[in-house]
Order: C-alpha cells, then structure tokens, then sequence
C-alpha cells in the first residue's frame, strides 16, 4: 500500500484544522493533530495517508541554508513523529504576521528536497479585509506552487491535498535527488534554456518529458515567467476559479486524484509557466487553462535572498484602509445570491428577520424587484444566459415567497402591498412561476394584515385612507384568470395550502384533535393558560399530586412551555428587548413573551408551595423527592425552561433552607438534584447549559430568560449603524443577534409528536392557590421549620390552606 506523510504547516490561527477538516471532508472537529486516512484513487489503488499539523513555533530557528529539523514529538502525543514526505504551508490573507518566518521553513524544504505548496487561507474575505496580495506571493516564491483556498469552496481544500499527493509521488517516481538541491532561481530561469517548446503539442520536450503525465494531472499549478519570455508562449484562456472573487487565479476543476489524460489544447501557444520545475522534481505543468499576469515578469527584479519581511513595499502595495459595515446594496446581494453553505441560509433568515431595524419594507422589495427584473431581461434575450436568468429569477421569488409566508405584516401597507399584487398577477402568467404565485396569493388573501410588524422600527408610510382594490385586480381574481389552463389544479393547491395552514374542516368546524398549524393557534391556545387561583391548596391537593403519574406532569408542563414558547414570533423577542416601556405598552403580540416569563415565575412558586403545604419533614420530603423526579423528566423531554424553573423553586430560599426536609432526600435524589442543579448552573455563562443546548435534539424548549439577556447584551452593545457618516450597517451586530435567535428559530420548527392534553395534571399547575408574595412564601416556611430547625407545633391556619 503505498504510504505519504503530509505535514500541514503554519503560523498559529491561519486555519490549519479547518484546512484538513474540509480536505477530509469531515463534518466534525479533529480529534488529533496527527490524521491518518485511506484514500481511494481514481486507478483502484488505496493510499495511505497521514495528515500532521504543525505549528510554527513547533520547529526550532533553522536557518535558510540548512535542511529542514522536523520535531521528534507534539503535544499530547506519546508516539513519535512520523518523517514528512511534503509540506503544505498555510498563510493567513488576512494577517500578515503568518508570513514572518515563512522564508526558513521555505528554504529549509527547498534544501531537503522536499514537496511543497504553499495555500492561502481564508479567502472567502473581501479584499478590504486583506493585508496579503496573494498575487505577489509567487513572486517571492518563484517556482512554488501557491493555491487559494475558501471556506466558501470546501473543494479547493481537497484540490490542494490531490496536488500534493500527486507532486510527493511524482517526485518519488522520477525526481531528480540533485535537482531537489538547486536553488529557487537557478530552477526558474534555467528551465526556459533547457527545454525547448513544441509548437504542435504545446508541451516542452526534454530529457525529463518522462514527467508529461504527472504535470497533466497538476493541472492547477502555476508558475512565473522568467524575464524576457515572448507573449506567443502565454495560454490563449484564463483558468477557471470555483469563486468570481479571484478569478485571476488558477485552481483545479478536477476530482480527487485526477482524471487521467488532459483534454487538447484549444490553442498551439506553450505557456511559460509550462517550462518551470519545482526543486523537488515537479514539472508545475498547467495545461490549457493558464493566465500568466504581464507584471509577473517583475519578480526577476527582487533579489530571491532577502527575506520578504526585508524588501521593499512595492511588491506589496499597501491595503486600502477597511471600510466599517457593509451597505444595503451588498446585504441585498448576498440575500439573492445562490446559497453554497449553511451560512448562506442562516444570512437569509437573520436578514429577513432583522432587516427592519436599517430599512423600510418598501425600500427592500424596490431592491429586489429591481434585481429581478435583471433575470427577466436575461430570459427575454434568449440567448445562454436564457437559463441563467430563470435560475436567478426562482432564487429571487423564492425568497419574496418566503418573507411573505414569515413575515406577512410586513406588507400591510397600501403602497407595499399594490406592488406585491402587481408581482404577483405577473408570475401568475407565467407557469414556471405558478405554484410561487399561488402561495403568495393565498397569503395576500388571508393573512397580510396589519400587525406589530407593520409599524415597527423601519415602516412605511401609514396609509391616510383605506385602500380599495378593485375586484378584477385583486390578486385571486387576476391568478385564476391568467392561468386557466390549469384552474383545477390551481384550485386544489390553494385549498390544500389552506387547510394545511388553518387547520379547519370544510364546514368551518375545529377538527376533533385540535392541531396548531399557525401561530395564531398557539396564541389563542396561550391565552387561556393564565393561572386561575380556584383550587385551594391543602391535603387533598397534596395526595392529588403524589398520585398523579410523574410523567403526565412532565408531560403537561412541557405542553404549556411548548404552546407559550410557539405563540412568541421571533421579532416579538427583539421588539421585547428594544423597546422603551410607552412602546411595549402599543406591542400587542408582547403579551405572548410577557406570559411566558409569568409562567416561568408562576412555576417556581408553585413548586415551594407545594412542598409547603405539609408541616412535618417525611411528608414534605414525599413533594421534594417527586419534584426532583419531575425535573429528571423535563431534562429528558430537553424542556430546560421547565427544568429551570423547577430548579429555580427547589432553590428559592424559603425551600433551600429546610434542612429537615432535605436531610429525609434520598442519595439517589439527592445526586439526581446536584446534577441538574450544576446543568443549569450560572458558572461560566451558563456554559453547561449552553453546550447541552447545542448538543440536544429536536425538539426542545429554551431557557428564555437566558436567551432574552443575551438578546439585551447583543442589542445595546453596538450600533445598528457606522461610518464617517454613519450611513454603513454594523452586520456585525446582526450576526450576533442571530448567533442567539437561530437556535429558537429551528427549535420552533419542530413540535412536540406525542404530548397529550391531561387536564388533572393541567389544574394542579394552573388553577391552585396560592401566595405569590415572596414574603408570605418565606414565612410560612420559617412556621414549618423554624430557624433553630424545630417546626412551631402551633402554627395558625393561612388563608390559602383552608
């Protein structure tokens, strides 16, 4: 089985793991720095191939002129390390700081003959955010492979990985050992002399064409010409780049480990860069596809012997200062952009959702309607951009269909709303756009009113009079009209869209099983879950709740977080950390977060009052030992908003400090109680929490009031808006916010199956009463245990026991 050591050099935070994880296409953090892998090749052959990272700061100083010294052990690793076949070196665009020390480790592996490419990471930056011209690099490096990678592009991670591959084999194939010692220069510039072109083939012929195959397949290397080379030897095409940013830049297209022969040139011309070699034996070959800049010929005029830190500026031009914040135009453009990466996805939702807070919804739809009527005159060139254009039009009304779907406030007003009719009578004509144009009608019909949405932050104009649309351009009557070849069809796809969102039967009666479909079932589902006080709490109460099953109280208590939880839309929680008091008192849908936190009190004091209905220690211990059993429950069903407030009456101080009571517990309970206890434990930010969070599967139920301050500290700890004019967008701030509001977005998705109404369990917790002063709580649990720890054997009878 043939074997090759890679070792993945770079400074600290250039992105080494994240480089191997996505060449390894491994969806999880590494476990080690030393990765051994079986790769399979394009010929059936198996490779065995390990993976070493290496920091910088691992290599003692090696001189330039000296072989490269490969540390014996890493950290953390008891096993010796194995000897590197080739090198790939990492340097950061964005930090100039990873190239200090690149020049030793570079010539140390020119003087041992070693493989090597170097790979600029983290790419997918602007270029305002770069301090490195990867242009110039080569430059310095003439002769050296220099790739660029994204994280954007998983795929040119693996195209750097199959070149290394093929350049370490090809080396141990046919490699010159005496031209792996030569220097940088001499390799550069004596190519051109040596080897002659071939006008016909386009490839040089000389005594090492033995190599023709192995550059073929390197088709993604690049190199420099030397000083003097004829413009007739430049390829006739630019090579392609997986990402328009760079689109000087060549990079492979190629699948892991090649795919054979090239295809032939589409021109006679040889590329310059054809004729180079790399010291360790590798023809950097790239084929058809090259574009060699006229101002690489520059690189001759900088001695190849002084550190780059040392040379002068020119060759790197200083950086434009980076502008602060973004405008609307690029966050329009990336909202419309192809989605590659769940980043893509996660912008589109926070955008959608946050995009109030810096525009009106007049202004986007302008945007966008603007962008989508580029796609339209695309299609109407028919030409090859034909299908480019469509596909741009689907992405566009793709997204107009689902902010109207989240966010159908958003259109309440008049002006908005008469050009989302006229967009829609427009794609109703056209089939492709049918089934789009059908949803956004039903929406229009029934559910774009206004609402919280509408005036908040960034609105519209407010309507000065109702607007009256006629009939014949209301937008059901205009779809139905334009698309009557396929009105059935229609017409069953709008009331299958309705009965899906509404839930009701044809006769307009409730089905038997009520099912929430929208959040306006939730909502009215939340309203009639506000506690009572009817039940008096007493002995009765006390024995009703010992025999009730501990998993229909768990069950139920999760069933009233699960409905308050889905009844708050995720801009009422933006809106509740936002606004001042006079304008939360004008926010109807803040009932819906202001019941939640209610509830979450209401539970704690339930809890220290049902363990205080008794006065002796055994029979309050009963209580104490099935809370604990409940709160067990809660964490299995990842109800942590539940378990929270449980946790929070089991530590209030009138139930903490009965020390008779909690000497009764159980050691199981007892270790049961601290583990819960330590899980949601404010140490560290919550960070246990926070991890089990992460970590737990849908569904599942939030802590609120943590994920409501870390909206607070998200919302006041910068400005929506920068800039010498303050006219740029803080992204940076709405990226936070989103890091917070994304996992309540995606746990809202996914329901609870199996949770069934129990409506014992549900007037235990809701209609009991109580005290709800936490003085009143405090002395009654002083009256059943005093502080001396006697209970008072005459204790007078509180209203609430009677």
């Amino acid at each position: 089985m043939d074997a090759v050591n890679i070792a993945v050099i770079g400074a600290k935070g250039v992105g080494k793991s994240a480089f191997i994880q996505r060449a390894l296409s491994q969806t999880r953090p590494l476990p080690s720095s030393i990765m051994p892998v079986r790769l399979k090749a394009e010929s059936g052959r198996t490779l065995f191939v390990t993976l070493i990272e290496l920091d910088l700061e691992d290599f003692d100083e090696t001189p330039g002129d000296q072989p490269i010294r490969w540390p014996t052990h890493l950290a953390g690793h008891s096993v010796a390390l194995p000897r590197p076949h080739c090198a790939l070196v990492l340097y950061d665009v964005t930090s100039m700081d990873s190239l200090r020390t690149l020049p030793q480790i570079m010539g140390a592996l020119e003087i041992s003959g070693l493989p090597r490419i170097l790979v600029a990471t983290k790419c997918d930056n602007p270029e305002s955010a770069r301090q490195v011209n990867t242009d110039a690099i080569p430059r310095h490096f003439p002769g050296v492979l220099n790739l660029i990678t994204s994280a954007n592009v998983p795929s040119t991670a693996r195209e750097s990985l199959n070149a290394i591959i093929k350049a370490s084999f090809s080396a141990k194939r046919g490699g010159d050992k005496q031209e792996a010692t030569l220097s940088r220069r001499r390799a550069a510039s004596s190519a051109a002399h040596l080897e002659a072109p071939d006008y016909v083939n386009g490839r040089p012929l000389s005594e090492h064409s033995k190599h023709s195959r192995a550059s073929s397949d390197l088709s993604l290397l690049r190199g420099v010409p030397p000083p003097g080379a004829s413009d007739s030897y430049r390829g006739q095409s630019r090579s392609r780049s997986p990402r328009m940013d760079y689109p000087t830049t060549p990079q492979t297209t190629s699948s892991a480990f090649g795919s054979g022969a090239d295809a032939p040139d589409d021109g006679g011309g040889l590329t310059v860069s054809s004729m180079l070699r790399t010291h360790g034996g590798v023809r950097l070959d790239t084929g058809r596809d090259t574009f060699v800049e006229d101002s690489a010929s520059e690189s001759y005029r900088q001695s190849d012997d002084i550190p780059i830190l040392q040379r002068n500026d020119e060759n790197f031009p200083e950086q434009p200062a980076k502008p602060i914040g973004v405008t609307f135009d690029d966050l329009v453009d990336r909202l419309l952009a192809p989605r590659m990466t769940r980043a893509d996805n996660q912008f589109a939702d926070i955008f959608l959702c946050l995009y109030r807070k810096f525009a009106p919804p007049s202004v986007l739809f302008a945007a966008i309607f603007a962008r989508l009527e580029i796609g339209r005159y695309a299609r109407e060139k028919k030409d090859g951009l034909y299908l480019v254009g469509i596909q741009s039009q689907l992405r566009i009304v793709e997204v107009i269909a689902r902010w109207v779907q989240l966010y159908p406030g958003d259109f309440a007003r008049s002006a908005t709303r008469r050009r989302l009719v006229d967009l829609v009578c427009s794609l109703s004509i056209e089939p492709i756009f049918t089934a789009a144009a059908h949803q956004m009608r039903w929406y229009l019909d029934h559910r774009i009113v206004e609402d919280d949405d509408t005036g908040w932050a960034e609105s519209d104009e407010p309507d000065e009079e109702p607007t009256n649309i006629p009939p014949d351009r209301r937008p059901s009557a205009v779809v139905d009209r334009g698309s009557g070849r396929t009105g059935g069809l229609n017409d069953s796809m709008s009331s299958l869209q309705i009965e899906d969102e509404r839930g009701t039967r044809s006769d307009g009666r409730p089905p038997a099983q009520f099912q929430y479909h929208s959040i306006e079932d939730y909502v009215r589902e939340a309203a009639t879950m506000s506690p009572t006080s009817t039940l008096p709490l007493n002995k009765i109460r006390y024995h009703i709740f010992l025999d009730k099953n501990t998993d229909d109280i768990a069950d139920e208590m999760t069933r009233i977080d699960w409905i308050m939880f889905s009844s708050i839309g995720i801009r009422d929680l933006v809106r509740d950390v936002s606004l001042t008091m006079e304008e939360k008192e004008q926010c109807r849908s803040l009932q819906n977060v202001s019941r939640m936190i209610s509830h979450f009190n209401h539970l704690a004091r339930w809890v220290a009052n049902m363990i205080l209905i008794r006065d002796k220690p055994k029979h309050r211990v009963l209580v104490l030992e099935k809370f604990v059993q409940i709160a067990a429950k809660l964490r299995v069903l990842n109800n942590y908003n539940g378990l929270a407030a449980v946790l929070a009456g089991l530590n209030s101080t009138s139930i903490y400090r009965l020390s008779q009571t909690w000497s009764l517990l159980s050691l199981d309970s007892e270790k049961r109680f601290k583990s819960l206890s330590k899980l949601m434990a404010t140490e560290m930010s919550h960070a246990r929490y926070r991890l089990a969070w992460e970590n737990s599967p849908m569904p599942k139920i939030p802590y609120i009031p943590l994920h409501r301050r870390d909206l607070v500290s998200a919302e006041m700890g910068s400005r929506t808006f920068v800039g010498p004019s303050g006219d740029r967008i803080n992204w940076k701030k709405f990226e936070v916010l989103g890091e917070v509001m994304l996992p309540l977005m995606r746990s809202q998705g996914t329901p609870y199956p199996n949770l069934k109404k129990d409506d014992g369990s549900r007037e235990l917790i809701l209609d009991c009463k109580m005290p709800i002063d936490e003085d009143d709580i405090y002395q009654r649990s002083v009256q059943v245990e005093s502080a001396s720890g006697q209970g008072e054997s005459s204790r007078r009878r509180f209203p609430w026991l009677s």
